[in-house]
């Protein structure tokens, strides 16, 4: 695949490294600092390079926005821009001021922002330090990583780019169950949780057809801290 990276912090840098590293060809973009988008390129190899965001979104297959909640606009500029390209979306509704309160789930905030992309809903009920000291975890040991589609090539797009980063992927479904995974952490849902693969397979083939019984199995099978 083709990956643009919009917001090359910690979570960026989490998606795209690994990626390179697969062989996909990635692009790191719209960072504060062009030290640091060539310090990723360098560390990506020869599969990354540093863009500007409008040259990262027109090469791209798949983008990666993972920017703080109130920068959506600005580091995205033209939402025309993401019209028909799989968007990977790893955005929180945090501001200044703590958690955001919105009419729909985040997802659907933001497919509203960007008409036409594709949407995926994904690496965001984990921190970035939780990703990088869990990733190396191999067989039964790994951890799931939930995420939302209802583009099949969307889905498609995010299960790689979870696997790539040394998670097994659990399609929790699609936009009518998606505030389970969004924030904040809170009882019933699966944001912030860490879940054994097989577990996280039972949640997601409840939620296909009972809400309501899989936030209660969320709370159930979630690991101890």
């Amino acid at each position: 695949m083709k990956i643009a990276i919009i917001g090359s912090g910690r979570i960026g840098a989490n998606i795209g490294l690994p990626a390179a590293e697969a062989r996909h060809d990635v692009a790191f973009s719209f960072s504060r600092s062009t030290e640091k988008l060539a310090m990723l390129a360098e560390r990506g190899g020869q599969s990354a390079s540093a863009m500007s965001v409008r040259d990262a979104i027109e090469m791209a297959d798949v983008v990666v926005v993972s920017v703080p909640w109130n920068l959506r606009s600005e580091a995205v500029g033209d939402p025309r821009a993401l019209q028909g390209k799989i968007v990977v979306d790893t955005t929180n509704q945090y501001g200044g001021d703590g958690i955001v309160s919105l009419s729909h789930p985040a997802v659907v905030e933001n497919m509203a922002l960007f008409p036409g992309a594709r949407f995926a809903k994904a690496f965001n009920t984990f921190t970035a330090q939780f990703q990088i000291d869990e990733k190396d975890r191999l067989g039964d040991d790994r951890h799931a990583m939930f995420f939302a589609a209802e583009d099949t090539d969307a889905e498609a797009a995010a299960c790689t780019l979870i696997e790539a980063v040394g998670f097994d992927p659990v399609r929790l479904g699609g936009w009518d169950v998606v505030e389970l995974l969004e924030a904040p952490r809170r009882s019933g849902s699966v944001y912030g949780e860490a879940y054994r693969p097989e577990n996280a397979r039972r949640i997601a083939a409840v939620a296909a057809t009972d809400a309501a019984s899989a936030s209660r199995l969320a709370d159930e099978l979630k690991e101890a801290e």
